[in-house]
Order: structure tokens, then C-alpha cells, then sequence
């Protein structure tokens, strides 16, 4: 068994890793939407990560624990956080040209 201390540190960790990228990805995409559509991007953002994340994170990982058990489902949502932080980095090397062309399209 693992002791209390131990856990609550992996916890921590976990939910520390899980939303320092929140910082970040909110300044990322401020700087590449138009003033005129930052509040709707932000929207369509906030809903896209609740209806992809928070809705299906649920059931999913019940069908996975009932199928199988709880540590797969863990692993496989894991696996998920691991590829959405290979997109991360390979959408990376497109923000300084999206930044720059809404910084010419707002001098304009």
C-alpha cells in the first residue's frame, strides 16, 4: 500500500503538471486572435476543453475501470495528456508566425 504521504505528493504533482500549461496556453491564444474575437475565442475555447475533457472523462473512465480496472484507466488517460503535450509541441512552432500576422492585421 502506498503511504499517505507519498500519494498526497504524487497528487499534487499530478494536478500541478496537469494545469501549469493553463497559463501558457491562455497567453497563446490571446496573442493570436484579433481583439475584435479574443472573448469569442476564449469561449469556444473553455468550451471545447470542458465538452472534449470534462463530459467524456467521466463515462470513459468508467467503461475503461468496469472493462478492465481503474489503473488502465489512469494509464490510458495518461496517454492522452502525454499526445495532447506532443500537439502542444508541434503547434508551438507555428505561434510566432500567427503572432506576428495578427500583430500586422491589428497595425493595419
Amino acid at each position: 500500500m502506498i503511504q499517505r504521504e507519498n500519494l498526497s505528493a504524487r497528487m499534487f504533482f499530478a494536478i500541478f503538471f496537469l494545469f501549469v500549461n493553463t497559463g501558457p496556453s491562455n497567453t497563446a491564444l490571446a496573442n493570436v486572435s484579433l481583439p475584435a474575437v479574443r472573448a469569442t475565442a476564449f469561449a469556444v475555447n473553455i468550451l471545447v476543453i470542458h465538452a472534449l475533457g470534462d463530459v467524456q472523462a467521466f463515462w470513459l473512465l468508467g467503461y475503461i475501470g468496469g472493462h478492465t480496472n481503474m489503473h488502465v484507466a489512469f494509464l490510458f488517460v495518461s496517454g492522452i495528456i502525454f499526445f495532447s503535450g506532443v500537439a502542444w509541441l508541434i503547434g508551438v512552432k507555428y505561434l510566432p508566425a500567427d503572432t506576428a500576422a495578427v500583430e500586422t492585421a491589428r497595425a493595419a
